[in-house]
């Protein structure tokens, strides 16, 4: 019994001592200029004990193990700094700043690097700025962030990847220019793979745009490289956060600015009316294709006129005698008293000649003051541009230890649109887990799961939607502004269907008009169609072009430290993307009506890349060298199944059983079953040489060898690429130490090389292809059963296309001056690629027109300069703005010259390529929109050349110089051969230079500033200069005599007259049935009179935030809370309303019209740390 208690009160003795041997210790941590510092990771050296900082930078730890136990206070952009506890209770901190510019560590290709030893360029994108932006991509966020980089969309359909491109065009075709993107080490060449990843997720993004940087990846990289980089664990206690936002997205101001003012819209039309029958030549409604005009003799006074435009304001189709409904569509928005309609014309073409009274006042030309309003028009944009709810939620857990560590992430987004029928929604969960088993083997894996759910509006294939009825911006932007959305009455009231819900206006005759009425037939009078006759709210509703994508990322490696420093490292991971796309075109109105139609299509897409790494490294004295030796292999293969059938059941029911026709009938507008394959491989290997003397004078080298499956023949299937670089730590010499307040770093640097591109090669480009088919017999129930056989060969074989090769050469400067107050990095670059792919021409009798050879030569060159400057930092405040511009021009130096053409002077005309990474495009195959040549700007365009308004006629002048042609034909007599000459004679325009599509300054704008517990953040993006020509204006809003279509508010009051001979626009004539607007004269045929400038600014983001402290922390026991406010593409300011110049980055025309235009989006959330 005496033991038992001598036992307890040992134990409880030592208890005792274990209590008191621990120590609480409490604290501040500021910064040099005694600014308190939240967030700051406190943590007690080689234990997993610690806590974060709170708002004021105070933190307490109270069990520290004892007072020999050391703190480590670390936080990212600051130096890490340790102390003993010893007898202290309160330990004080200050942290000194990390020079981010140069001291940073930074991911490179197969590797890391501290950019103070770089001698490539390289841009570092801040994580923040990836997560303070709502994007359903992280492309989209990279705009204006990083110098030489640009973005575009073809539309702003959520959770599509934006194209990518890096310091210009490096090929011919904007199609094999596109960056190369690398995910956690493994190139993709799969389409949306980024918004496959959750931006959360991402940790670095690091842009590798010059020959030292990125010829390690050869054959790829020659168009520049984006590494994307996930999280994982650190050392240190678990950290849980959790991270939520929600808002809605809308259409922002970037829209037309149409005439959507019903008085505006008549009044313009009795203009145009009043033009044609006072001024119209041989009776008709214009020019009668005479080019020419009755200004001087008119038809009639402008008295009679007047009267005649006001009485036939509805009834006028270009006749004087002949009367029936007009372009407006009998679409009466006032009810005028005292007017009286007398019905002319027949049956659905029925109008009025209005009497008594008029709705536009024959004297003034302005709408009757007593004219009551019944419905407002442009009604279609108030239904169908809508806000709508989007959320995103992501919980994340890390942590680890000397041994392991671990990141564990989930989240959810959805992300619809404005416009019914295009909606993202995305489902994710990563684990990135690392584990360093013994000390001479480390082992992980990043495994990460996507579901993404892609709704797209129902129109094409391609993203451009075009002048289609499933389009809805073709409805908003394009139609008839009186014609309402809902049907109406006499009285203006919306009509009924039998049910009691709204009518839509889908059909003529549908909304009652006083015009046209005939007693029988057409009591209620008589309306033209809509746009199309179609339900358009049940179209958007009900019409499906749905992807549902499964994304499998699955990654691991091992790594083993053996002899002395050398390290292998095997890397394997397999990236599954499997995709169902359905398209479903509903019976019930549509493209499809009374028939319903179906597509299936599933693509299986499966990347398998292994990599095997050898590095070495030593230091001698001042000396130090690192050498990388690798293997990898590459292989991308796809696999696709198609399904289309016809005539459906049921309606809405997308199950295959409801569907009957076979072999998809003229009624299924979605291709054709069948399946088909690819499968594409690349063997290389590679190496990597750096040598640093005393961190002050660096040599680097890289050499790579690919071969690729593209190539039939071994002579073309590999390719050697290179690099060398140098760089020159200035600062660092002694005769600059007394320069060092001033200048705190400075570094020169410059890089040559060879990389590779072969992405303008076809998979196939080296062998013979070969297409079958079948014709099939008619007596076989429709089973399928050829009758004959087809064969048929495919191009001839292209045996001498091989690697485009870029000689790159860049020069930089990095530099940190005023005590770090201001940083940068200016660079200058060259990137000629001395054999580009070009269509050669062929002689008729090879069967084919043109062989894509390796015989063109394309230079980019340019400056980039990128500054940060922190205006504020003391104990309160710290305020900082982060600036960004490139300066580049493409040019082709080399082309074959049996390409060019004597008439133009040995140059050729080029047709616009539509990007398809920007996905999709208008169909613009053929269509003339550059003038190239030996030295000349790639995209300069070369488009006809509106020069005003005749003062004789009022008709538009187009530019023309003349010919010898026209002096024999007794044309321009007056002039010289080469004059050039305006006429009205829209056939004899001549195309002209226009200058380059390309602007002169891309770049960025950031500022951070934060007060005490408060934070905002500004992220802009600009471009100065380039050209945009907009379809949309050329051959529609500026066709002000299409009175019917709608119209730019800039034709209003603003075309010619006898009165008012200064107006930008020439005379309108009912109808522009011969081209009298000046912007166009057929199809394709623009001029530059929708030619604009392209350059914008674009408010990016703002966000305004507050990081909660005190009490309150501990009551909810977290680390930290914050709460903010941000908006995204909050304002587009361009040279003209709706056009968005990031849509296109050569010229514009391959956009089309009835544009899908981005959304912004407003948010709040709440970021928590655990």
């Amino acid at each position: 019994m005496k033991r038992k208690g001598s036992l307890f009160l040992l134990c409880n003795l030592l208890f005792s001592l274990g209590l008191y041997a621990q120590v609480q210790v409490s604290g501040k941590v500021t910064d040099a200029s005694g600014a308190t510092l939240p967030g700051v990771s406190v943590i007690v050296k080689e234990t997993t004990i610690g806590t974060v900082t709170n708002s004021d930078g105070i933190f307490t730890i109270p069990n520290v193990p004892s007072t020999k136990s050391t703190l480590v206070f670390s936080f990212i952009g600051y130096t890490t700094q340790e102390t003993v506890v010893g007898n202290r209770k309160v330990i004080d901190i200050s942290l000194a700043a990390a020079d981010n510019q140069l001291s940073e560590v930074v991911v490179i290709g197969y590797g890391t690097a501290k950019k103070s030893t770089l001698t490539g360029a390289v841009s570092q994108v801040d994580s923040k700025v990836i997560s303070v932006q709502a994007n359903s991509t992280v492309t989209r966020a990279l705009e204006g962030v990083v110098p030489g980089i640009q973005v575009s969309s073809i539309d702003g359909q959520p959770g599509l990847d934006m194209g990518i491109r890096l310091r210009g065009a490096g090929s011919t075709s904007q199609n094999s220019s596109n960056a190369l993107i690398v995910i956690d080490g493994v190139p993709t060449e799969y389409p949306n793979a980024l918004s496959s990843i959750n931006p959360k997720d991402i940790e670095s993004i690091s842009v590798l745009k010059d020959a030292a940087s990125t010829a390690v990846y050869g054959s790829r990289g020659a168009n520049g490289v984006v590494l994307v980089t996930t999280k994982k664990g650190t050392k240190g206690k678990p950290n849980i956060s959790v991270q939520t936002r929600a808002g809605f997205n809308y259409l922002g101001g970037l829209r037309f600015d149409l005439i959507d003012n019903a008085k505006d819209i008549y009044e313009h039309a009795w203009l145009a009316i009043y033009n044609s029958a006072r001024y119209g030549v041989n009776g008709g409604s214009s020019t009668d294709g005479k080019f020419t005009t009755n200004v001087a003799n008119p038809n009639m006074s402008a008295e009679a006129a007047g009267l005649f435009a006001s009485a036939h304001l509805f009834d006028y189709t270009g006749s004087k005698t002949n009367f029936a409904m007009n372009l407006l569509g009998n679409y009466m928005a006032y009810d005028v008293p005292g007017a009286v309609y007398t019905t002319t014309g027949s049956g659905a073409n029925a109008s009025a000649t209005m009497s008594g009274a008029y709705l536009i006042d024959p004297t003034t030309g302005k709408l009757n003051p007593n004219a009551r309003p019944l419905w407002d028009a442009g009604s279609y944009k108030d239904y169908f541009f809508e806000k709508m709810f989007r959320q995103e939620h992501t919980v994340s857990a890390s942590g680890g230890s000397d041994k392991m560590d671990y990141f564990v992430s989930v989240g959810m987004l959805e992300d619809p649109s404005y416009i019914r029928g295009s909606t993202f929604k995305r489902y994710n969960a990563r684990t990135n887990v690392n584990a360093q088993l013994t000390s001479w083997l480390k082992v992980g894996t990043n495994l990460g799961y996507t579901m993404r759910n892609t709704l797209s509006p129902a129109t094409r294939f391609g993203r451009n939607p075009g002048t289609v009825q499933q389009n809805v911006f073709r409805w908003v932007n394009g139609q008839n502004q009186l014609v309402p959305l809902f049907a109406r009455d006499l009285q203006g009231n919306i009509r009924k269907n039998p049910n009691g819900t709204d009518m839509v206006s889908d059909n003529a005759n549908d909304s009652y008009s006083p015009l046209g009425v005939q007693p029988g037939t057409f009591p209620n009078g008589t309306t033209s169609q809509p746009l199309y006759a179609t339900n358009l709210i049940d179209l958007l509703d009900k019409d499906i072009d749905l992807r549902e994508s499964h994304d499998l990322n699955l990654k691991g490696y091992f790594t083993v430290n053996f002899l002395k420093n050398f390290t292998f490292t095997n890397n394997i991971s397999y990236d599954r993307f499997t995709e169902v796309r359905t398209r479903y075109g509903t019976p019930e109105t549509g493209a499809v009506v009374g028939i319903g139609a179906i597509g299936k299509y599933y693509t299986n897409t499966g990347v398998f890349n292994t990599q095997q790494l050898l590095n070495w490294g030593n230091e001698f004295g001042r000396h130090s060298v690192t050498a990388l030796a690798a293997h990898e292999f590459y292989q991308y293969k796809s696999d696709l199944l198609n399904y289309a059938s016809a005539y459906s059941l049921i309606n809405g029911f997308t199950g295959a059983g409801n569907f009957t026709s076979r072999y998809n009938t003229a009624g299924a507008p979605f291709g054709t079953p069948g399946y088909g394959g690819d499968i594409t491989a690349m063997d290389s290997y590679f190496g990597r040489a750096v040598y640093n003397y005393d961190d002050k004078y660096f040599l680097e080298g890289s050499l790579r060898r690919d071969g690729s499956s593209k190539f039939r023949f071994k002579e073309n299937r590999w390719g050697t690429f290179w690099s060398v670089g140098g760089g020159w730590r200035i600062s660092q010499e002694k005769f600059m130490q007394g320069f060092s307040d001033v200048i705190n770093e400075l570094k020169v640097r410059a890089s040559y090389g060879v990389i590779g591109n072969q992405s303008g090669i076809s998979n196939y480009s080296g062998y013979q292809t070969w297409s079958y088919g079948a014709v099939y017999t008619n007596s076989t129930a429709g089973t399928g059963v050829p009758a004959t056989y087809t064969l048929q060969q495919g191009a001839a074989v292209n045996d001498k296309l091989t690697w485009e090769n870029t000689h790159t050469f860049d020069a930089g400067i990095d530099f940190s001056l005023l005590n770090r107050r201001l940083s940068g990095t200016i660079d200058f670059y060259n990137k000629n690629t001395v054999n580009s792919v070009f269509a050669q021409p062929l002689a008729a009798s090879m069967g084919q027109a043109s062989l894509t050879l390796n015989n063109a030569e394309i230079v980019n060159r340019g400056v980039e300069i990128a500054l940060d400057i922190k205006l504020i930092q003391n104990k309160n405040i710290n305020w900082s703005i982060g600036l960004n511009g490139t300066h580049y021009r493409t040019i082709l130096t080399k082309f074959p010259k049996s390409v060019g053409s004597p008439s133009l002077g040995g140059n050729f005309t080029g047709f616009i390529d539509g990007w398809g990474i920007a996905n999709g495009g208008a169909n613009t195959a053929g269509q003339i929109m550059y003038l190239r040549g030996e030295n000349k700007d790639y995209y300069n365009l070369y488009l006809y050349k509106y020069a005003g308004v005749e003062q004789s006629t009022g008709l538009p002048l187009f530019h023309h110089t003349v010919t010898p042609e026209d002096q024999a034909a007794g044309r321009f007599k007056d002039s010289k051969v080469g004059a050039i000459v305006s006429t009205p004679d829209y056939t004899l325009a001549t195309r002209y230079e226009m200058g380059s599509a390309i602007p002169k300054i891309i770049g960025g704008f950031s500022t951070s500033f934060q007060f005490k517990g408060f934070d905002f953040t500004a992220i802009l993006a600009y471009q100065l200069g380039g050209k945009f020509l907009s379809v949309e204006y050329a051959n529609n809003l500026y066709r002000s005599g299409n009175i019917g279509n709608a119209l730019s508010k800039e034709v209003l009051g603003n075309t010619w007259t006898p009165e008012n001979k200064d107006a930008k626009f020439p005379m309108a004539f009912y109808g522009d049935t011969f081209y009298t607007s000046g912007a166009t004269f057929g199809p394709w045929q623009y001029t530059d009179q929708a030619l604009f400038s392209a350059s914008y600014l674009n408010v990016k983001n703002l966000t305004l935030g507050y990081t909660l402290s005190g009490a309150f922390l501990d009551r909810l026991k977290t680390k930290s809370v914050r709460v903010y406010a941000s908006g995204d593409n909050l304002t587009m300011l361009t040279s003209h309303s709706g056009i968005d110049p990031r849509m296109s980055l050569v010229g514009g025309m391959e956009v089309g019209a009835a544009v899908y235009l981005p959304m912004s989006t407003f948010s709040v959330g709440i970021n928590l740390n655990f």
